[in-house]
């Protein structure tokens, strides 16, 4: 067969190929230029969901321990309900406290019974159906696993060390190891401390303000490293001007701040005696008069 006219003038000026050309034409590979396009715009489409993913996480984590903690505020406000008025002591002694199945805790516990008793997560724990996850939240959850998990004679004395919200037992329900709140001293004397301290809901001046509990960390743990749960946070101020919070918020030292925690980037969640819940910026609660239902001002402190 003679080839076509076509064909003839097509292999005369070499503009024939084979089928194994077209196809190595077809599926030829990247060149350098193109593989650096590609590679740019994946560099910046990480770049642009890896923030918005660390974002949302963090959102999640922040709405996760908010509504925990409105749970937690709806049990201490229960508590005062069912106490005639009387708020849940923060750090006291002379109170029982009583494990999920409603028995006393066992006077040879971890730590003894009055130490677990004095804590106030084991006296709340009823008004919170006595599920302890509403007091553990966020990766602190991962610690309440591992002491159920473990000796249950400890697991007494470290559920109530290590919740995820501290109490501002100072100023609200009172605390032993702080002042004492009793309106008469030992000795008989007036307690110039007491008037200070909110032990009733009615007896609140500033209930949307005053603090309760807030997020909370300590480095009291086995080795040295900050736990995200603490009992009790302390406010910038206490008794003198020496007690008081660092200049800046220091993520490793859990003291800076009284123990409390900004685990939300440098946001905090706080429950109020009113039984509202907010996020605030960690150096808002600089503020004593966030801290002590009567401080008249900012940078004061019992005594001044």
């Amino acid at each position: 067969m003679q080839p076509t006219p076509e064909y003839a003038m097509k292999r005369a000026s070499g503009t024939t190929s084979s089928p194994q050309a077209a196809q190595t034409q077809r599926f030829r590979g990247f060149t350098l230029v193109e593989l650096l396009v590609v590679l740019a715009i994946i560099g910046i489409l990480v770049a642009i969901i890896v923030p918005v993913a660390l974002g949302a996480r963090r959102a999640a984590g922040r709405m996760t321990e908010v509504s925990a903690l409105r749970g937690v505020m709806t049990g201490w406000i229960s508590y005062a309900a069912d106490q005639n008025g009387f708020v849940l002591p923060g750090y006291k002694a002379g109170y029982i406290a009583r494990d999920e199945n409603g028995n006393a805790i066992p006077t040879d516990a971890y730590g003894g019974d009055i130490e677990v008793s004095k804590r106030f997560p084991w006296r709340l724990a009823p008004w919170l159906d006595d599920d302890f996850r509403r007091l553990y939240v966020g990766a602190n959850a991962e610690t309440l696993a591992k002491l159920q998990a473990g000796d249950r004679s400890k697991y007494y004395y470290f559920a109530s060390l290590y919740p995820s919200f501290g109490m501002n037992s100072a100023f609200v329900g009172g605390d032993d190891a702080r002042f004492p709140s009793e309106l008469v001293l030992p000795n008989g004397i007036d307690n110039p401390f007491a008037k200070y301290c909110v032990t009733r809901l009615s007896a609140a001046k500033r209930p949307q303000q005053t603090i309760v509990f807030t997020s909370a960390r300590t480095g009291a743990t086995t080795d040295g490293a900050i736990n995200e749960g603490y009992f009790r946070v302390d406010a910038p101020w206490l008794n003198t001007p020496a007690a008081r919070w660092a200049a800046e918020y220091d993520p490793n030292d859990s003291l800076s701040f009284g123990s409390v925690s900004a685990r939300h980037g440098d946001e905090v969640v706080i429950g109020t005696i009113d039984g509202g819940v907010e996020l605030v910026q960690v150096d808002a609660l600089r503020n004593m008069t966030r801290w002590c239902d009567l401080a008249p001002e900012r940078e004061w402190w019992i005594g001044k």
